[in-house]
């Protein structure tokens, strides 16, 4: 059996949809975001999510310095937020979409499918990256609307339900 290299397991990963979100957060006076796929319920009592942010990453630090973020899950009709995210520099990419806050004081897009609203709870450390699990202390919900996914390198809308 050959062993599976990270282009290999990249590759494999293509294939596992997932919803498109933005993490945010306040910097002082400042919102950081990204777009990210490695997002996870963890357990519903408590509320609790997971994200997997790369430590190189510049959202890293800044979620390790507040202790907050919000997750944004985007509906799919905002197609144009994650390009913007993709391809804007950290001050222009929160100027496409209008933003307010929850609880934490993190940023989070009016509109989103979901904004889930997390105070840092742990972390662990696993390769380049670290799982940082995140307590939901507010959450607004869309009355309305399906997810933005993500796979094999393209996005995609949620059409119709299998039957």
């Amino acid at each position: 059996m050959q062993e599976v290299s990270p282009d290999l397991f990249k590759h494999g990963m293509r294939h596992l949809a997932a919803t498109v979100n933005v993490i945010s957060v306040m910097c002082g006076d400042e919102p950081r975001g990204m777009l990210a796929t490695a997002v996870c319920s963890v357990c519903a009592d408590p509320p609790t999510l997971l994200i997997c942010i790369n430590r190189s990453a510049s959202m890293y630090s800044a979620i390790q310095d507040t202790g907050r973020f919000c997750v944004n899950v985007l509906d799919q009709r905002q197609f144009d937020t994650a390009c913007h995210f993709m391809s804007q520099g950290a001050s222009e990419r929160f100027t496409i979409c209008d933003w307010d806050t929850l609880r934490t004081g993190a940023p989070a897009i009016q509109g989103a499918l979901v904004n889930f609203d997390c105070e840092l709870d742990s972390k662990v450390d696993v390769g380049t990256h670290t799982i940082c699990f995140g307590r939901v202390v507010a959450q607004r919900t869309a009355d309305e609307g399906q997810p933005l996914i993500y796979h094999d390198g393209k996005y995609a809308a949620l059409n119709q339900t299998p039957s």
